[in-house]
Formats: C-alpha cells, sequence, structure tokens
C-alpha cells in the first residue's frame, strides 16, 4: 500500500509539483519515523498516538531510563503491528489485499537495543531490526538527544 512521503513533516512533491508516495520498506520506515517520533497524546484526533520518548529527553540516563526506552520502543512497535493486522485483515475482506507489499508488513521485531552514545553522553542510540513478510531485514536508527528524537533507515 502506498502513502503519501513527509520530509521534515512537509508533503513531498516532484519537480512538476505532483505528491510523491512511498511503497515497501521505504513506507514501513516513514510510518515507524512517524509513530516514534510524534509526542504522546499530541494528535488531537487520536490522543493515545505517538510515543513518550521526548519525554525523556533532558532526563539522567541510567539503566532504569535505558530499559524505558526499549519499552516504549516494543510498545509502539507492537501497537503498530497490530495496527498493520487489523488493517490487513479488513483488506483481505474487501479483497484489496493486493494493495498491500510484503516489505512493509512486519513478521517479527528481532532486536531492539539501546546505548549511550560513548561520545556524547546525553545521547541515546536505539537500533532497531525487523523482518518483513518478504523476509528481508529492516534496520531502523534512533537518536535521542536535546534536538529530539530522529529515525533513520539504518
Amino acid at each position: 500500500m502506498k502513502t503519501l512521503q513527509v520530509y521534515n513533516g512537509d508533503l513531498q512533491l516532484d519537480t512538476g509539483g505532483r505528491l510523491q508516495f512511498q511503497t515497501g520498506s521505504n513506507k514501513l520506515v516513514q510510518d515507524l519515523s512517524i509513530w516514534l517520533e510524534t509526542p504522546f497524546g499530541t494528535p488531537f484526533t487520536a490522543p493515545a498516538f505517538g510515543s513518550t520518548l521526548t519525554g525523556l529527553i533532558g532526563q539522567n540516563i541510567s539503566s532504569g531510563m535505558i530499559s524505558n526506552i526499549q519499552s516504549e520502543v516494543s510498545r509502539v512497535l507492537g501497537l503498530y503491528q497490530a495496527q498493520q493486522l487489523a488493517s490487513l485483515r479488513s483488506a483481505q475482506n474487501l479483497s484489496q489485499l493486493s494493495n498491500w507489499n510484503r516489505s512493509e508488513i512486519i513478521s517479527s521485531i528481532n532486536t531492539i537495543s539501546v546505548s549511550q552514545n560513548p561520545v556524547q553522553y546525553s545521547t541515546i542510540n536505539v537500533t532497531v531490526n525487523l523482518t518483513t513478510l518478504a523476509n528481508t531485514t529492516v534496520s531502523i536508527n534512533l537518536l535521542i538527544n536535546s534536538n529530539g528524537v530522529q529515525v533513520t533507515n539504518g
């Protein structure tokens, strides 16, 4: 299933002014970026959407905080995966499974590793490895620091 391409909160247009779209693993990474970077409760139409990661910025980094970050990332990924499953069931009932791409559907969450940056002590690095239904591995990296939460394709 394709989705509109977003960069830095803005819809992306090509040189002709047409909307750009994301599909496959690029769509998956973009979706997870939005879910993880959005502060929990920000959208007024979906107050339970987002993550609490931005609320951890500026706190002392401890083993408890590292554990909280891992739990929060796991919670958000689990919610995303559950939402995908519900959407797939709906698509199956409407005979629209052909709109989905196997490389954008999470098959398993393999690892979530969290560590303090050895150079910048106020920065947390998170690496997530997923496997899609296309049997490809997708890695995303999160950087949590005073600038906020940034997610990149690993």
